[in-house]
C-alpha cells in the first residue's frame, strides 16, 4: 500500500476562509493498494464533503464539494474507471 497526501493552499483556503476546521480535512490522502481478494489494484481515498459533518457553513460544504469532483476527476483519469 501506498499513501499519498494531496493538497493545494489554493483550493484549501477556498474552506477554510468560512470555517478553520476545515482543516481537519484538507489535505486530503488517498491511497494505492492491492486487494488480494479480487487480485486488483485499488485507489480509495475519502470524500471530503463527507468528513465535515461538524461544519455548517454552507460556503465551506460548497467548496468541499468543489474538491469532491476534483477528486472523482482524478480518480478516474488515473483509472480509467468512473468513480
Amino acid at each position: 500500500m501506498m499513501m499519498y497526501t494531496l493538497g493545494n493552499p489554493l483550493i484549501a483556503i477556498t474552506m477554510l476562509r468560512h470555517d478553520i476546521r476545515a482543516g481537519l480535512n484538507v489535505p486530503v490522502r488517498l491511497v494505492i493498494y492491492h486487494d488480494e481478494a479480487s487480485g486488483t489494484t485499488r485507489l480509495a481515498y475519502d470524500v471530503p464533503s463527507t468528513l465535515m459533518g461538524n461544519i455548517a457553513d454552507e460556503a465551506c460544504l460548497a467548496a468541499a464539494g468543489g474538491l469532491d469532483a476534483k477528486l472523482a476527476a482524478l480518480a478516474e483519469q488515473v483509472t480509467g474507471t468512473t468513480a
